[in-house]
């Protein structure tokens, strides 16, 4: 079996991420079209829509076409985050079976701080690439549970929804990544691997 040149494998490597980072921005253009769709319509109507509203005997609200319209825009809102975490956790992957690839570790006890080690005997990795672990670990498990190191070291993937006062309980941070954060996470892999410019 030939040996592949570093050059061809570098390439590999980062045409991989490439296409990942194009699916993204596909998806992402699509999400921030239906978004702006959605609050356009919203707007629209509550600035000059007629009154519509069903109630039931009691006056009980039942339907409306305003709440018809807001629950659409929080629908395309859900869907961006979605799709923000998937390719998150699509990058990640990425970089994991790449460097299972070039360390020869397959086995079932090699995680990440084994695959990072071996993986920067051979290729640079960038330095955020093991809060990108702890952040794919956070989504792929879904636990609810937000890990205090990830919370420590990247404050920005986060948001406190209702901030604490004094002699009240800890404010609870939600995660909350943007745009910005998945296109970082995608530069995090490009530079953990190989690279054309070695």
């Amino acid at each position: 079996m030939a040996i592949l040149p570093e050059s061809f494998k570098a390439y590999q490597y980062q045409s991989g991420i490439d296409r990942i980072c194009e699916a993204y921005r596909a998806s992402a253009n699509t999400m921030t079209a239906a978004m702006a769709e959605a609050t356009r319509a919203h707007s629209e109507y509550e600035y000059g829509g007629p009154e519509d509203e069903v109630h039931d005997e009691d006056g009980i609200l039942l339907w409306s076409v305003s709440s018809s319209l807001a629950q659409d825009e929080m629908a395309a809102l859900q869907a961006a985050v979605v799709v923000r975490e998937a390719f998150v956790t699509s990058a990640f992957h990425y970089w994991e079976r790449s460097a299972r690839t070039w360390t020869g570790l397959h086995g079932r006890r090699d995680f990440f701080p084994q695959l990072l080690a071996e993986s920067v005997k051979k290729y640079p990795v960038s330095p955020e690439l093991a809060n990108l672990n702890l952040l794919n670990n956070m989504l792929k498990h879904n636990s609810g549970s937000i890990n205090p190191d990830l919370v420590a070291a990247r404050p920005d993937y986060f948001f406190t929804m209702f901030p604490s006062s004094k002699g009240s309980s800890p404010a609870s941070s939600r995660l909350h990544l943007t745009h910005d954060h998945v296109e970082e996470a995608f530069e995090t892999i490009r530079a953990s691997g190989p690279n054309l410019a070695r």
